[in-house]
C-alpha cells in the first residue's frame, strides 16, 4: 500500500484483504499495526480489530490514517499483520505501507556575531551560530573551517579550525566558539571567517561564508611608505637603484610587507633586473631599503622607468605602494653631416 505522506492532517492508506474462495461459513481474522521505520503516533495511527467475511464475501479493506508534517525524512514503512484467523488459513500474514516522504530539504544559514573591540588583554568567546530551518528528522552533517587575516594562536583560540557540526533528528541550532585574545599591539583591525560546506541532508543557505570583526583599540596602524629612486645608467656592468620604505610610527610587533618590481618603459632583463621578497622591521625599527640592479649599456633610448610595489602589510598598512624608478640615459646619438658630392 503505498501512500505520500502530505504536509498536514491525515490521509487514508488501505490494505486489501481477500479470501482466496467464498466460504459458507462466517471466516473472521484479527489484524494489527506494527512499526518498521514509521512509527505509530508520529507518522500513522496505530489501528488493531477483527475482520468479519460473512458468508459469501472474498474481499474487504483495512484503512490506516497516515499522518502528514514538513519535516524532511527518508521514506518509511510500517506492517499490518493478520492473526488468529477462524475458518480460514493465512497464506499472507503482512501488508507492508510505503510512505513517501514529500518534504524538501531544510536549510543550513550561518549567523556571525558582531564586530567588537579586542581588548587591551584577557579574552572574551564570540561564537557563529548555524540554525536548521525546519527541523529535520534526518541526521544533517555540515564541514566548517575558520580562518580570516586575524591570525590563530595570536588573535583567537579555537577547539578546531575546521570541523563536521552534527544536527540529530529534531535538533536546529549549533555554534562554533572561538575565543578572541586581547593586546596592546597596534594593528589593523582583523576577520574571522567561517565557511560552511559539504552538506548532507540539507541545503546550504546562499551565503555559505559569514565573518567577525575584530576591532582594534589601540590606535591606527602605522604606515609603510616607498620613495622613489632615479640612477645614471652606465655603459656597462650594473649601477643600484635604492628605493626606500618608511615605517611611520614604529611598531611594537614585527612587520612585513612584500616587494615586486614591474616593467613601465624600461624592460626586466635589459635595462635592469627584476627583483622581488619581503621586508621584515622588527620592533622599533622604521626604515628599510629595496636595491634593484639597472644594467648599462651604449644604446642611445631615453630616460625609462619602472615601479616597485608593496604588497600583503601585517601590522601595517600601505600607505604609497608604488615607488618609480627613473633610469637616465646617458647615450648620445652620432649625427654625421650629409655632404654633398
Amino acid at each position: 500500500a503505498p501512500v505520500t505522506e502530505g504536509d498536514s492532517g491525515t490521509k487514508p492508506v488501505s490494505f486489501e484483504v481477500t479470501l482466496s474462495t467464498p466460504s459458507a461459513f462466517t471466516v473472521t481474522v484479527d489484524y494489527e499495526t506494527r512499526d518498521n521505520s514509521a512509527t505509530a503516533g508520529q507518522d500513522y495511527i496505530a489501528a488493531s480489530d477483527t475482520l468479519t467475511f460473512t458468508p459469501g464475501m472474498t474481499r474487504t479493506t483495512v484503512t490506516v490514517q497516515i499522518k502528514g508534517d514538513t519535516v524532511d525524512e527518508p521514506d518509511e514503512v510500517f506492517y499490518l499483520r493478520l492473526s488468529n484467523a477462524q475458518n480460514a488459513g493465512i497464506s499472507d500474514n503482512e501488508g507492508i505501507a510505503y510512505i513517501t516522504d514529500d518534504d524538501g530539504l531544510p536549510t543550513l544559514s550561518l549567523y556571525p556575531p558582531l564586530s567588537q573591540d579586542e581588548g587591551d588583554s584577557g579574552t572574551y568567546t564570540v561564537a557563529f551560530n548555524v540554525q536548521l530551518s525546519p527541523a529535520s528528522g534526518q541526521v544533517v552533517t555540515v564541514d566548517y573551517t575558520v580562518d580570516g587575516t586575524a591570525k590563530a594562536g595570536e588573535d583567537y583560540t579555537v577547539a578546531s579550525s575546521s570541523g563536521t557540526l552534527t544536527f540529530n533528528p529534531g535538533e536546529t541550532s549549533k555554534s562554533i566558539t572561538i575565543t578572541v585574545i586581547g593586546d596592546l599591539d597596534v594593528e589593523p583591525d582583523e576577520t574571522l571567517t567561517v565557511t560552511l560546506s559539504n552538506p548532507v541532508n540539507a541545503n546550504l543557505d546562499t551565503a555559505p561564508s559569514a565573518s567577525f570583526t575584530i576591532l582594534n583599540d589601540d590606535g591606527a596602524a602605522p604606515k609603510l611608505v616607498i620613495g622613489d629612486a632615479t640612477v645614471t645608467e652606465g655603459d656597462s656592468g650594473t649601477v643600484n637603484a635604492v628605493f626606500t620604505v618608511t615605517l611611520s610610527p614604529a611598531s611594537s610587533q614585527v612587520v612585513t610587507v612584500d616587494y615586486a618590481t614591474a616593467d613601465g618603459t624600461a624592460k626586466a632583463g635589459q635595462d635592469y633586473t627584476a627583483t622581488s621578497g619581503t621586508l621584515t622591521f622588527n620592533a622599533g625599527q622604521t626604515q628599510k631599503t629595496i636595491t634593484v640592479p639597472v644594467l648599462g649599456d651604449t644604446a642611445s633610448e631615453g630616460d625609462e622607468t619602472f615601479t616597485v610595489t608593496l604588497s600583503n602589510p601585517t601590522n601595517a598598512a600601505v600607505a604609497d605602494a608604488y615607488g618609480v624608478g627613473t633610469i637616465r640615459d646617458d647615450d648620445f646619438a652620432v649625427y654625421l653631416p650629409f655632404v654633398k658630392r
